[in-house]
């Protein structure tokens, strides 16, 4: 099947990647294909993230919305997405501000929202829930857990805290939750924790709303998030080990007013330059032309006489083969 799959693909005139790191893995796994794949980034609809008026009374808003300084972490509740690294570097911040007698950090006010899909029916989301949870009773991190008010996923009976929490587990955020929670002042950075993601859409939505990122050194978010140099800095790179993020968080907290300015305006501005419906419609419209250009399809190009009949008797056994299961499934 993967041959099937390498051969089928190999037809393909133009091949179309998500981001450079996608297009790396693609050419690792299909050698025989020796075309490079375009390089399209996925489009945001950036209307879209602008923050629209919050009904202040709206309790899921309510639920949110915290003058305290924030930091926040946008993943399915997933064991591959990582998020456990935001809580251990969050606790590493706080324990490196408490040894610090000088610091003028108000611990109590700090906090870490840590929102995604959850599906109960789900074992890995499940455990997933109760790792991170484990994880912040490690660290003696008070936690509550919460949903919108309309959601029907109950709640794990766990010793949670309702009052000023250190983490706030949210599952199932709405769009208003989301908006509110990259739209508010108190919100110092996205802390976007998967490793080698293909291209990775939380940077982005940070970025419209021009909120500081701090995402691994690999993957799609190298190529969406800008480290060095700092006239062009959008966020941070950093390995995934907690006690590099915690330093990563030291800085973001510390940034001046007009530096925190200064990079949400060049995260907006990159974001919608490489990252808005625009600028992925003229990418696939310069691969389009450029299909064009190529002319009339050969139907038996990239095949070879002897390769198009290893693909049509591939294609003879990999019927018969569905022919028998579907027959010997009903027996």
């Amino acid at each position: 099947m993967d041959y099937l799959e390498e051969l089928t693909t190999r037809q393909a005139d133009i091949i179309l990647a998500n981001s450079k790191f996608t297009s790396e893995v693609f050419r690792a796994h299909f050698p025989s294909i020796r075309s490079t794949p375009h390089v399209v980034y996925p489009g945001i609809n950036i209307a879209a993230y602008e923050p629209p008026p919050l009904d202040a009374k709206d309790p899921d808003i309510v639920q949110v919305t915290s003058d305290r300084p924030t930091f926040l972490s946008l993943n399915r509740y997933e064991k591959k997405k990582n998020s456990a690294l935001a809580i251990h570097a969050f606790a590493h911040f706080r324990k490196k501000v408490l040894e610090n007698q000088k610091s003028k950090i108000d611990l109590k006010t700090l906090r870490l929202v840590v929102a995604g899909g959850y599906d109960p029916r789900l074992e890995d989301n499940m455990m997933t829930l109760v790792s991170l949870i484990d994880v912040a009773k490690s660290h003696a991190l008070s936690y509550d857990i919460v949903t919108p008010k309309n959601s029907t996923v109950a709640i794990p009976p766990f010793n949670t805290t309702k009052s000023s929490p250190s983490i706030i587990f949210l599952l199932n955020f709405t769009t208003s939750q989301r908006s509110a929670l990259l739209s508010s002042p108190s919100t110092l950075a996205l802390l976007y924790t998967p490793s080698n993601e293909h291209f990775g859409i939380g940077p982005i939505e940070a970025m419209i709303c021009g909120v500081p990122v701090l995402a691994c050194n690999n993957g799609g978010p190298t190529e969406s998030v800008i480290d060095q140099p700092a006239e062009d800095k959008t966020g941070w790179l950093r390995e995934p080990d907690p006690i590099i993020w915690s330093r990563a968080l030291e800085e973001i907290i510390s940034l001046p007013p007009e530096g925190r300015k200064n990079l949400s305006e060049r995260a907006k501005r990159r974001a919608k330059d490489y990252f808005g419906m625009d600028a992925m419609a003229n990418g696939l419209e310069t691969a389009l032309v450029e299909a064009v250009e190529m002319g009339k399809v050969d139907w038996t190009y990239g095949f070879g006489l002897l390769g198009l009949w290893t693909f049509l008797l591939l294609s003879v056994v990999v019927g018969l083969i569905s022919v028998f299961i579907a027959w010997t499934s009903l027996i």
